[in-house]
């Protein structure tokens, strides 16, 4: 672990090169002091000097910058997600040089993140860098350090951004075609046989009858068969689909049952994902003693991904209470074999 010296939201560590710099600065000081050689005092003097010098200028080079992180609106459990970075250098005259970016993540470092070079004074900088959360819930995305080598790589100066940030991350999301193979396409499953109506997709084609209007005439199979034909279309109505996860598990549950129960909450996950990004389904959840009743869109989507984010599983060995009655397609997801 690297030495580190802390003055409030400032901190200072030494880099390897700094450590034998200092080793070094303290033998040719004590040579000076023992030897009374104007020759070690001098070298003395400039080794200090160059200490002082890296301070200063490190201390300017953090001085003056705000730092803003922004979030995706979807983040899920064990997959690295992009996070804006921008850093905006408020001083008048003096640029910034050769700053990281370092995350502590529920209580864990996480360093060179992202690099910038150079910002000048009255300049904004932004950057895309990688996080990646072990496990669905919420997270404590700690106060950032922005960190500095400048000038002389001897030390890394630190500064402590005051900005904290609770992050919920959703479920895993698991390989649609492989977990979900009836439902891996639209038109295909149980719920999605097309029936004529009036929506966009044509149906069929038939032959002309008194009253039809001319704007549906399919003029190819009229051409071909010498005689009107008209095309039909599909109906527009919405699918349904009722999630319902099984909460419960075995009283004396193992690490495997508890591993189990995560895969489920991934499936069910997924399964409204999918479903809901399709924009052609009305989505249910059920979680034991908790209903969301059908809709549809992103704002829907989120409050199915954040109950699931948040779901803990029941080990009380009860039976789950049977979910409400709807005319949606319900689909059981559960740890029991």
């Amino acid at each position: 672990m690297a030495l580190q010296l802390s003055l409030r939201n400032r901190f200072l560590r030494f880099t390897p090169e700094g450590v034998k710099f200092v080793l070094i600065s303290m033998a040719v000081g004590f040579a000076a002091v023992n030897t009374g050689n104007n020759l070690f005092y001098l070298v003395l003097g400039m080794l200090l000097s160059l200490i002082i010098a890296s301070g200063l200028l490190s201390e300017l080079g953090v001085k003056g910058l705000e730092v803003k992180r922004s979030l995706p609106p979807y983040i899920f459990a064990q997959t690295s997600c992009s996070v804006l970075l921008t850093i905006t250098n408020k001083k008048r005259y003096l640029p910034s040089f050769s700053l990281e970016l370092e995350e502590k993540l529920d209580g864990k470092i996480d360093g060179g993140l992202a690099y910038l070079f150079r910002i000048g004074p009255q300049k904004t900088k932004t950057q895309v860098y990688r996080l990646s959360f072990p496990r669905r819930g919420l997270h404590q995305l700690q106060e950032p350090h922005l960190l500095t080598r400048f000038p002389f790589g001897l030390f890394i100066k630190g500064v402590r951004i005051k900005k904290s940030l609770q992050v919920l991350v959703y479920p895993r999301l698991l390989p649609w075609k492989g977990i979900f193979p009836n439902v891996y396409q639209r038109g295909e499953g149980p719920w999605s046989t097309p029936q004529k109506g009036r929506g966009e997709d044509i149906f069929g084609i038939r032959k002309y009858v008194p009253g039809d209007t001319s704007r549906n005439i399919h003029w190819r199979s009229t051409a071909k068969l010498s005689q009107p034909m008209v095309k039909e279309y599909e109906s527009v109505g919405m699918k349904k689909v009722h999630i319902v996860l099984d909460r419960s598990l075995p009283e004396k549950s193992t690490q495997s049952d508890m591993d189990q129960f995560e895969i489920c909450v991934s499936k069910a996950a997924s399964l409204a994902y999918h479903l809901l990004k399709k924009q052609d389904f009305l989505v249910a959840l059920s979680l034991g003693d908790e209903f969301i009743p059908l809709n549809k869109g992103e704002v829907h989507l989120h409050h199915l991904l954040r109950s699931l984010a948040l779901v803990e599983p029941d080990p009380s060995g009860m039976r789950q209470l049977a979910p409400p009655k709807t005319d949606a397609l319900t689909i059981v997801v559960t740890a029991k074999e």
